[in-house]
C-alpha cells in the first residue's frame, strides 16, 4: 500500500514523461517540415490558385527552359572556337563563317587565333506556331546569322567588295553566300501545317537541297569539318548564293513511311526567268533513312572580287558575276544501328550557258554586277561543266552527351575546255581543266548541358588541278602553292 508521499513522487514523474514525449514530438515534427517542401495551410494556398492560373495563362517560360510566349519562342546561339590553319587567310569581321575554312585562292599564310562559326553559325531567330483549328497551325520562323568576333550581320558579298582590287595572296577571308547582310540572311517564311495535308510555307526557305545536307552529312554541315557546309556548291545546287531562296514556296507532306517535297522560288529582281524549282522524294524504315532531290535554278548567279588595278571609282561597290543554268540530282541515305548513324550521299550537278543572259550592271544580293559572263559553259572555248561530289561518314555515340564523328568528302569535275586546251587537267592552264578536291575531318563533341557543349577536330582539305587554278604561292613565293589546309581547332557552343 503507497504513502500519500510516494503517490506524490509518482504523479510528477509522468508529469515529466509527458514534457518529454511532448518535446520530442515538436522535435520530429520540425525535422520533418524542415526536410520537406513547404506547403501553406489551406486558407492560405486558396488565394493563389487564381494567380497560378494567371501565369499559365500569359504563357510563361516552359518547363523546359525555352523562351516561349504564347507559343512564340526566342532562340538562338554562338559558337566560338580558336586553332589553327596551315594555309589560311586572316580573319574576316562580315564573313559568315570568319575564316576560308578549306583551300581557297587566298590562302597563303599560316593562320593562329579566333574560329568563329566552326561547329555551326551563331544566331538569333524567333519562330511560333498557333493553332487555327484543330490539326490546322500556323507557323513562322525569322533569323539572321552573325559573326561572334564582331557581332556584325554575316555578309558574304560585302567580304568580297572589301577585297576588291586586292591581290589574292593578300586578301582577308571571304567568298560569295547566300548571307549577305540580309536581317533575315537565315529564313524568314510563314505558312499553315496540318498533320494531314502536310506544311506549306512561303518566304526565304532553305533550299531542299540544304535541308538534306543538313540532314545527311554526318559533320550537319558544319563550316571547319565540312566540306559541303562550308562550301555552298552542293547545298545550293549548284551555287552557294541559290542555297537558300528568297520569295519560294515550299510543301512537304508525309503518307506512312514516305514523304514528299516541292519548292518553287518566284522571280527576282523583276527578271521573270531568274527562278527556280526543285523535287523531293524519300522515306524510312526501320533506321534506314534515304531521299532523291531534283533541283533546278535559272540565271544562277556566281560573284567574285574585282581583280588588283581593275577597280575604278564607279566599280568600287561592284562584283563580278558569273551567270548559269544549274541541274542537279541528289540521293542521300543514312543508317542508325545501336550506337552508330552511317551517312552517305551523292549529288551530280550540270551547268550550262543561262538560256536568258544577264546584262552588266545587273543587281545581286545587296551588290551590282559590273562585269557578266554568260558564256562560260558553252562556248568556243568552253563546253558544260559537270561536277560529281560524293561524301561518306559514321557518328558514334560514345556516350549519350558524347558524339565521335568522322567523314570525307570528294569533288570532281570534267575538262570543260575545248580547242588547244581540251582535256587538260594542269592548275596551271585554266580553271576549265580537270580537278579534284578531298577533304577529311574528325571531330568530338561533348555537351554538358542541353544549351553548351565543347568540341575538338580538325579538316584537312587539299584541291588538285582545274580547282587549284589561280591560288597563291605559299609564303615564301618560291615553289609550290597552297593547295592544302588542316585546321585543328577547340571550340565550345552555347544554345538557347
Amino acid at each position: 500500500m503507497s504513502t500519500p508521499k510516494a503517490a506524490k513522487h509518482h504523479v510528477g514523474a509522468k508529469k515529466v514523461a509527458m514534457r518529454h514525449k511532448r518535446r520530442v514530438v515538436a522535435i520530429e515534427a520540425a525535422a520533418s517540415q524542415a526536410e520537406a517542401p513547404y506547403a501553406p495551410p489551406a486558407d492560405l494556398a486558396a488565394p493563389l490558385v487564381p494567380l497560378a492560373r494567371a501565369m499559365n495563362s500569359i504563357g510563361l517560360p516552359a518547363k523546359d527552359g525555352s523562351l516561349t510566349y504564347h507559343g512564340i519562342t526566342m532562340y538562338g546561339g554562338v559558337d566560338l572556337g580558336v586553332g589553327y590553319q596551315s594555309h589560311g587567310a586572316p580573319l574576316s569581321s562580315v564573313y559568315g563563317p570568319g575564316r576560308n575554312y578549306t583551300p581557297n585562292a587566298a590562302n597563303s599564310h599560316t593562320q593562329v587565333g579566333l574560329m568563329p562559326n566552326s561547329l555551326s553559325y551563331s544566331n538569333f531567330g524567333v519562330k511560333g506556331v498557333e493553332e487555327i483549328t484543330p490539326g490546322l497551325n500556323f507557323v513562322f520562323n525569322l533569323q539572321t546569322t552573325f559573326v561572334p568576333t564582331s557581332g556584325v550581320i554575316s555578309n558574304g558579298n560585302k567580304a568580297q567588295v572589301l577585297n576588291n582590287g586586292v591581290v589574292a595572296s593578300s586578301r582577308t577571308s571571304g567568298g560569295d553566300s547566300s548571307r549577305n547582310g540580309q536581317i533575315d540572311n537565315g529564313q524568314a517564311y510563314g505558312g499553315f501545317s496540318s498533320s494531314t495535308f502536310g506544311t506549306l510555307t512561303f518566304g526565304r526557305q532553305n533550299a531542299l537541297t540544304l535541308d538534306a545536307v543538313i540532314a545527311y552529312d554526318p559533320m550537319s554541315a558544319s563550316n571547319a569539318f565540312s566540306l559541303i557546309g562550308f562550301a555552298g556548291m552542293t547545298p545550293g545546287g549548284g551555287n552557294t548564293e541559290d542555297a537558300r531562296q528568297g520569295d519560294a514556296l515550299k510543301y512537304r507532306v508525309n503518307f506512312g513511311p514516305f514523304r514528299a517535297a516541292g519548292m518553287y522560288k518566284f522571280d527576282e529582281f523583276g527578271n521573270s526567268n531568274r527562278n527556280a524549282y526543285a523535287a523531293q522524294f524519300g522515306g524510312e524504315y526501320q533506321g534506314f533513312s534515304a531521299d532523291v532531290i531534283y533541283n533546278v535554278v535559272k540565271d544562277s548567279v556566281t560573284t567574285s572580287s574585282i581583280g588588283a588595278g581593275l577597280v575604278t571609282p564607279t566599280n568600287v561597290n561592284q562584283l563580278n558575276g558569273t551567270v548559269s543554268d544549274n541541274y542537279a540530282v541528289m540521293a542521300v541515305a543514312s543508317y542508325k544501328i545501336d550506337r552508330f548513324k552511317f551517312y552517305a550521299g551523292f549529288e551530280n550537278i550540270r551547268f550550262e550557258n543561262p538560256e536568258n543572259p544577264l546584262a552588266n550592271g545587273s543587281p545581286a544580293e545587296g551588290v551590282q554586277l559590273a562585269t557578266v559572263t554568260n558564256n562560260a559553259f558553252g562556248s568556243a572555248t568552253t563546253k558544260n561543266r559537270i561536277v560529281n561530289i560524293f561524301w561518306g561518314g559514321v557518328k558514334y555515340a560514345f556516350r549519350d552527351n558524347i558524339d565521335l564523328i568522322g567523314a570525307y568528302y570528294h569533288y570532281n569535275q570534267n575538262s570543260y575546255a575545248v580547242g588547244a586546251n581540251a582535256g587538260c587537267s594542269s592548275r596551271l592552264i585554266s580553271a576549265t581543266c580537270s580537278g579534284t578536291q578531298d577533304a577529311g575531318s574528325v571531330l568530338i563533341d561533348y555537351r554538358f548541358s542541353k544549351r553548351f557543349d565543347v568540341y575538338a577536330g580538325a579538316m584537312y582539305g587539299v584541291v588538285h588541278g582545274g580547282f587549284a587554278n589561280g591560288y597563291a604561292p605559299v609564303a615564301n613565293g618560291t615553289t609550290g602553292a597552297a593547295t592544302n589546309t588542316i585546321d585543328p581547332m577547340v571550340g565550345a557552343r552555347f544554345q538557347f
